[in-house]
């Protein structure tokens, strides 16, 4: 899904280019009317289509990565800083070490970041 989002990205710069080339060298006037609608939309439908990518695709995504990175959450509590996350729990609340875990490992399902903050 990334790389379509990229693929319209690109298409959108190279049009964005080509608009300029275009309007430097005379062409007629339907090639720079393409350029500039090719360049407004791949990006809008890039962005538009990631934006309305649904919470259950993105969940899915989300427990697949944690799944090949980590497995199990033993394997996760190996791989972050326990005691600076007790530390943020015990001075400013659970809520705020779940945020650091997120901000840490954003691809991680929020349930597990909850789960493993309660099990510090």
């Amino acid at each position: 899904m990334r790389v379509l989002r990229v693929i319209l990205w690109g298409v959108g710069l190279l049009a964005l280019v080509g608009l300029f080339f275009s309007l430097k060298s005379g062409l007629p006037a339907a090639v720079w009317i393409l350029c500039i609608v090719l360049a407004l939309a791949c990006p809008l439908v890039a962005e538009g289509r990631s934006a309305w990518q649904t919470p259950g695709a993105r969940r899915a995504e989300q427990r697949d990565w944690y799944a090949q990175t980590f497995g199990s959450i033993d394997a996760l509590r190996q791989a972050v800083d326990e005691p600076g996350l007790r530390r943020i729990r015990d001075e400013k609340g659970p809520a705020n070490a779940v945020r650091e875990v997120k901000r840490r490992l954003p691809r991680l399902p929020l349930d597990v970041a909850v789960a493993l903050v309660k099990e510090l």
